[in-house]
């Protein structure tokens, strides 16, 4: 094997476990082993403090990235993507401790390898010098933001353009209660915050992609007193996260986390934003106002994922009113439309609902407007780029409807007349599909896929309905036969897996894969959960994702959907689409070992 062949074998592989195998089977003499050490760097390096251990070994690991002697040079600039976490949970402080400006206390007993840590990060900043990405998370965390110093220490390299940020540092210091009496409650109840001007005044203007995560009030009512982001000429892609805190809850009843519908969002200034990930709160979109999507310029909108969360976890806000405000002639470029609903059903996972213990079993949020205004308006000439439409559980119809009453052309009744017509100029259109429907068998596929464009259609993505066909019976011959009618189709999806079938696993058994015509290369179960097959070798099926760890920035993100659950968690009901914090101390510590064999 040459190094062109290895090098381009290892560009499909970005398990970081994977690469550590390669290279520990390799001397480090070996003449493809530096090939295998350029993949590595080509994947996230991973900085943490969550517990002694691990943080004493991210310090070692610093240590030898910065080495230099005559026979090695460093090795920190080879890292192109630093994924730090200065995250350490612990007892709240007291009750109004400091202000959000005031200088930072003193490091404690506890935290003092936290705090030397994040005070070693300016420094080592300087030494990465092809650095094209950094995830910084504090929270839950420690009171050490990232500062001008750190900001200055990036500002200098060339190739930085994406950053993903935490903007709360830390848990609550007061718990939200379950009621409370009447008044501005977020500034009781924010998350402690931190001073991102020197930051985002650095380093913004040159970023190309900007993650802010767990935005509260406090913060946003910080951004919007400055002019930051008005600069962010180079700015494309913009995700922002405004689910932490209760922002305008006035107490009484539960607390709703996130803005109340009423809540005025203005424009943020961001000049040329082109790609919106939106991660909100069901009770911020439940009234008829445009709400969020004031933050941005909507006519420069190519792509727009909606990420929809529960306000109140034992609850969900059930009529979605965005989409009777938004006007669909201010989307005049938009190419792809993302909705996830984020419906807590457990159920899911079991084929007897009495041995769902968590009884969470939600039918999904009604959409108001969005089929018979929004998506209506394409017959119109409106949404004229739209392709790509990507929705979940059961966005496309109304509450209670089922899919048989909304698209079966015997059903005259208007206004199903009129949600079935919007639904057609919509589907002929979309070469991506992914549809929200509920839970579909065969029958109510053909109904689907009938008004689909077989010169149009080339991914197809919708929820399975195991229950229809029992424990042991296979994919029905019937879908396959309606997916071999589409010529364009390469990938499948199923949204969530054969019930009481948990991860790690393997292919359904069952299903003779010959039975797929050779144009279908991939499908996919699950969040990330992808196989591949490619027409030269029709015998021979690839898992090339797993989905074990979390979503899999490997994959299209046509499979960054539904989920899997998890075996030997801590939580019955917990899944890959939304995974509990990583453990990193064996992965920092397999690279401290790596870097002590390299330099030794």
């Amino acid at each position: 094997m040459n190094a062109d062949v290895f090098s381009s074998i290892l560009c499909f592989i970005s398990d970081t476990k994977t690469i550590y195998i390669v290279l520990d089977a390799l001397p480090k003499s070996h003449e493809l082993f530096p090939f295998a050490l350029v993949r590595l760097w080509q994947l996230p390096i991973c900085l943490d403090a969550w517990d002694a251990q691990t943080c004493a070994v991210s310090q070692q690991v610093v240590d030898y990235l910065l080495h230099e002697d005559p026979n090695h040079q460093a090795l920190a600039k080879s890292i192109r993507h630093l994924v730090v976490c200065i995250e350490r949970e612990h007892p709240p402080p007291p009750q109004n401790r400091r202000r959000r400006r005031e200088p930072p206390p003193p490091p404690k007993d506890w935290d003092l390898d936290v705090w030397q840590l994040h005070e070693r990060l300016p420094s080592f900043f300087r030494g990465l010098r092809n650095l094209e990405s950094l995830d910084y998370h504090t929270y839950p965390g420690v009171s050490w933001p990232l500062s001008g110093e750190h900001a200055e220490a990036l500002r200098h390299l060339e190739r930085f353009r994406t950053l993903a940020v935490d903007c709360a540092l830390r848990s609550r210091e007061r718990e939200i209660p379950a009621a409370a009496g009447h008044g501005n409650l977020s500034a009781v109840y924010d998350a402690e915050i931190w001073d991102l001007d020197p930051f985002l005044s650095i380093i913004g203007p040159t970023l190309s992609s900007l993650e802010l995560r767990r935005i509260n009030r406090s913060f946003f009512l910080l951004v919007e007193c400055d002019d930051w982001f008005s600069s962010y000429q180079a700015l494309e892609h913009l995700t922002i996260d405004i689910t932490e805190g209760v922002w305008d809850w006035d107490g009484g009843g539960s607390p709703a986390m996130g803005a109340s519908p009423a809540f005025t969002f203005p424009f943020l200034g961001f000049p040329s934003v082109t790609r919106l990930d939106l991660v909100v709160c069901d009770k911020t979109l439940s009234g008829a106002q445009t709400g969020p999507m004031n933050m941005v310029h909507c006519h420069l909108l190519t792509e727009l994922t909606i990420d929809v969360r529960h306000s109140i976890f034992w609850m969900a806000y059930e009529a979605i009113e965005l989409f009777e405000a938004l006007s669909p002639s201010e989307f005049p470029i938009l190419s792809r439309l993302e909705i996830k609903d984020n419906t807590r059903n457990t159920s899911r996972h079991f084929w007897n609902n009495e041995d769902n213990h968590n009884r969470w079993d939600r039918p999904g949020r009604h959409y108001v407007g969005f089929v018979p205004r929004f998506l209506g308006s394409i017959s119109s000439g409106f949404l004229p780029k739209l392709r790509d439409l990507w929705v979940d559980e059961k966005v496309l119809i109304a509450l209670p409807s089922a899919v048989q009453k909304v698209l079966d052309p015997d059903n005259l009744h208007p206004q199903s007349i009129g949600w079935r017509d919007a639904l057609r100029a919509t589907f002929q259109k979309m070469q991506s599909l992914r549809v929200g429907f509920g839970p579909l068998n065969h029958g109510d596929a053909k109904l689907v896929l009938d008004i689909c464009n077989p010169d149009m259609l080339k991914q197809f993505g919708f929820e399975w309905n195991w229950k229809y066909y029992g424990p042991e019976e296979p994919i029905s011959p019937q879908l396959l036969e309606q997916f071999s009618k589409f010529p364009k189709l390469t990938d499948v999806h199923i949204l969530f897996p054969r019930p009481g079938l948990l991860l790690p696993g393997t292919p359904d058994p069952i299903v003779d894969a010959r039975t797929h015509e050779d144009r279908i290369c991939r499908v996919g179960i699950g969040n990330s959960v992808v196989w591949e097959r490619h027409p030269d070798d029709p015998a021979e099926i690839l898992l090339v994702s797993d989905g074990s760890v979390a979503p899999n920035s490997a994959v299209p993100k046509f499979y960054h959907a539904g989920y899997m659950a998890k075996a030997g968690v801590e939580f019955p009901d917990s899944d890959n689409a939304v995974p509990p914090r990583p453990q990193r101390g064996e992965e920092i510590g397999r690279l401290r070992d790596l870097l002590e064999r390299i330099l030794t």
